[in-house]
């Protein structure tokens, strides 16, 4: 196994352990824990009647799961160097993670896959713009250029 692939491997180990843990809170409490279930309801992917945009709990961990997911794509794609063969790969790992979650008394959903996947995507064209413009830097002077030209005008309130 090429050494450029385990920054990757090791960031999907603990998305698999923070997403399987059996309670999301007690892993800030360095409580980590698994409770298996041989045959979970996979209807429960399908739920979306708990999904809670007024809690910031909620948020914050949906925000997690974008940012989680967008930074494995990264990694993996240092390993990989073909885009959209990592932007599939980090997609299905993603749907893996929720399906798996069912087994351990987590409440796996397509919604929580869906924003896993816009975190890859974010990741993906973030990706394509530096790459675009030359590196990290010049992509980022045009970013505050189209900022400042989009504020042009604006009047403090």
């Amino acid at each position: 196994m090429k050494i450029k692939y385990i920054p990757a491997l090791l960031w999907a180990l603990c998305i698999l352990v923070a997403t399987n843990n059996y309670n999301f809170t007690a892993l800030f409490m360095s409580d980590i824990d698994f409770h298996f279930r041989l045959f979970p309801d996979l209807s429960d992917l399908f739920i979306i009647s708990d999904i809670q945009l007024g809690s910031k709990l909620y948020v914050f961990q949906k925000t997690g799961h974008a940012l989680s997911f967008g930074i494995l794509y990264l990694l993996l794609n240092r390993a990989l160097t073909e885009p959209r063969v990592t932007l599939m790969l980090c997609s299905l790992f993603a749907l893996f993670t929720e399906f798996l979650q069912l087994f351990f008394w987590r409440s796996g959903r397509l919604v929580d896959a869906l924003i896993d996947i816009a975190g890859i995507y974010a990741a993906y064209r973030l990706g394509e713009s530096v790459k675009a413009h030359g590196g990290m830097i010049p992509a980022f002077f045009t970013a505050l250029q189209k900022i400042f030209t989009a504020l042009e005008g604006e009047k403090p309130h």
